[in-house]
């Protein structure tokens, strides 16, 4: 069957960090069109991806997302991969609590089923330091703090028979660009383990 994949996410889904090869979802799109050995296009990869963006951001933005890339003859897959920023410390606040987190991730996944369309999780990738990572003024980032809100996205993938692809191993310390950001290395672990897992 032809699949229509609309990848959404954040900075790293944007792949901010890989100055080789443009992220591992530009990767994937290159996989998935070099798969297709005639004129035609059998199957499509379209990016959404937003530098910055929790999961409130991309559930205001999902109606419209998916209204642009539905393709009628084709099997819609999302592949989400936010959550990251959501876990961001600024001033003492996560950027939105594990709750809400939570909660954005049901409506996202609502939506997206709603419509018929397949759904494909990503877990929340780590950051390099094994410390509270200090990324910009008064903002953090926590393995600890990311590993909850993972095993809470894993735990409502299981319980929703969605597809998680665990990342939380994927990437060692030389994978980082800036201690957030994928290098081109780590990016390219990434899509590895999504080509693993599809």
């Amino acid at each position: 069957m032809r699949t229509n994949y609309i990848v959404i996410g954040d900075s790293i889904t944007y792949g901010i960090g890989d100055f080789e090869s443009g992220g591992w979802a530009t990767m994937l799109k290159k996989y998935i069109i070099n798969k297709d050995y005639s004129k035609v296009c059998n199957n499509y990869v379209h990016i959404a991806a937003f530098p910055g963006a929790t999961s409130t951001d991309i559930l205001n933005k999902i109606d419209s997302i998916l209204q642009s890339f539905n393709h009628k003859e084709f099997k819609n897959t999302i592949i989400l991969s936010i959550g990251v920023n959501d876990t961001q410390e600024f001033n003492g606040n996560y950027r939105n609590s594990i709750e809400q987190y939570k909660t954005n991730v049901e409506k996202i996944a609502k939506c997206v089923m709603d419509k018929g369309f397949n759904m494909i999780i990503l877990g929340l990738t780590r950051i390099e330091s094994d410390e509270k990572f200090l990324w910009k003024l008064n903002k953090y980032y926590d393995n600890k703090i990311i590993s909850e809100y993972d095993t809470e996205l894993k735990e409502f993938c299981r319980n929703n028979r969605i597809k998680y692809i665990p990342m939380q191993e994927v990437l060692k310390k030389e994978d980082f660009i800036d201690g957030l950001h994928p290098n081109h290395n780590g990016h390219k672990k990434i899509f590895e383990k999504i080509i693993d897992n599809i």
